[in-house]
């Protein structure tokens, strides 16, 4: 894989595609109710117990103001984000995981400057997914192009940003709450 390229994962929020940095992503979980905390925006689900580590869960759908219901797909996509205190374990909801997809960072188009789903400031950039089909690109034989490839546009969330509006820096001093007994 050139320096350019990069694997995301890619999931589902709503009816579009985003994506974060494979290496950020420590695992993805099936969604449980997490235990709520005090005194935090209601996109903060609250905390769950990842084997002894007290982890904060954010609904995406919810911050980026998208409906947001609990069903099968619904999963926590289990990431590291680096804010002012450091390394931080958060678990993010979304609709469902997609596939992880390789990106040429090179080829990133900017967010638009209208009004979205999704704030700016938390987007890295927006790129386009080409599916198998389109990738052949021609018909059989002729050598001609069927049709302009089109594939799905993805929105490439920056994880640090969104951690760096101090949510997380407020959710993770909670850190010393006791989890379990106690």
């Amino acid at each position: 894989m050139s320096e350019s390229k990069k694997e995301f994962l890619t999931f589902r929020l709503g009816k579009e595609e985003y994506a974060v940095e494979i290496l950020r992503v420590q695992e993805i979980r099936g969604w449980e109710e997490p235990t709520p905390l005090p005194n935090v925006p209601p996109f903060v689900k609250g905390v769950v117990d990842l084997r002894g580590s007290v982890v904060p869960i954010i609904d995406l759908r919810e911050k980026f103001n998208l409906d947001a219901s609990y069903n099968a797909t619904t999963v926590v996509v289990v990431v590291h984000v680096f804010t002012s205190l450091g390394e931080r374990v958060v678990g993010l909801v979304v609709d469902a995981v997609s596939d992880v997809q390789q990106i040429d960072m090179d080829s990133l188009q900017p967010a638009p400057d209208v009004a979205t789903s999704v704030e700016n400031q938390f987007i890295l950039g927006l790129s386009t997914l080409l599916n198998d089909l389109d990738k052949q690109g021609e018909s059989e034989g002729s050598g001609e192009p069927t049709k302009a490839p089109k594939g799905t546009m993805v929105i490439l969330i920056d994880i640090d940003k969104l951690a760096s509006e101090g949510l997380i820096e407020q959710v993770a001093s909670q850190d010393n709450m006791p989890v379990g007994n106690g």
